[in-house]
């Protein structure tokens, strides 16, 4: 004996595509909130480390175009208070040549309210050697200075 009247079958739950469109919203969100904020990162490392990069960039050109004058004068205070123009001049006359350079790394660091940075570059000599030389910068009159050994 069929029923006339037959009972309806509960809807099937779709808990599994339900769970699985929840993890992926999510994940778009943290990959995209990851990427924005990588984004952000970057030109704030970015911003802090142009200006002292390219303050050592300026000191090395001038060296390589042969105008120790100009680039004496990016040295800082102490520097310029070790040595006299003269003596900076004659020093840089013996120096081997640059021929050029590259960028290695920028480092930036506030200790105690005075900023510094280091950048490493890579100078390629005359003769064909290539040396490792970090200098040091320091921030005066809000810019960047060659400090220590210049050359």
């Amino acid at each position: 004996m069929t029923h006339p009247y037959q009972v309806p079958q509960p809807p099937k739950r779709r808990t599994l595509r339900t769970v699985l469109i929840v993890v992926g919203v999510v994940v778009v969100l943290c990959c995209g909130g990851a990427g924005i904020g990588g984004f952000f990162l970057y030109k704030g490392v970015k911003g802090a480390t142009d200006p002292a990069r390219q303050a050592a960039e300026s000191f090395v050109s001038d060296l390589e175009g042969g105008d120790a004058d100009a680039a004496y004068g990016l040295l800082c205070s102490g520097t310029r208070g070790t040595y006299t123009r003269d003596a900076f001049v004659q020093g840089f006359a013996k120096q081997p040549k640059i021929r050029g350079h590259k960028v290695n790394g920028v480092n930036v660091s506030s200790v105690n309210g005075r900023t510094s940075a280091t950048v490493n570059m890579a100078l390629t000599l005359d003769s064909g050697f290539t040396d490792q030389h970090m200098f040091t910068l320091v921030k005066e009159d809000g810019a960047w200075k060659v400090c220590g050994q210049p050359y």
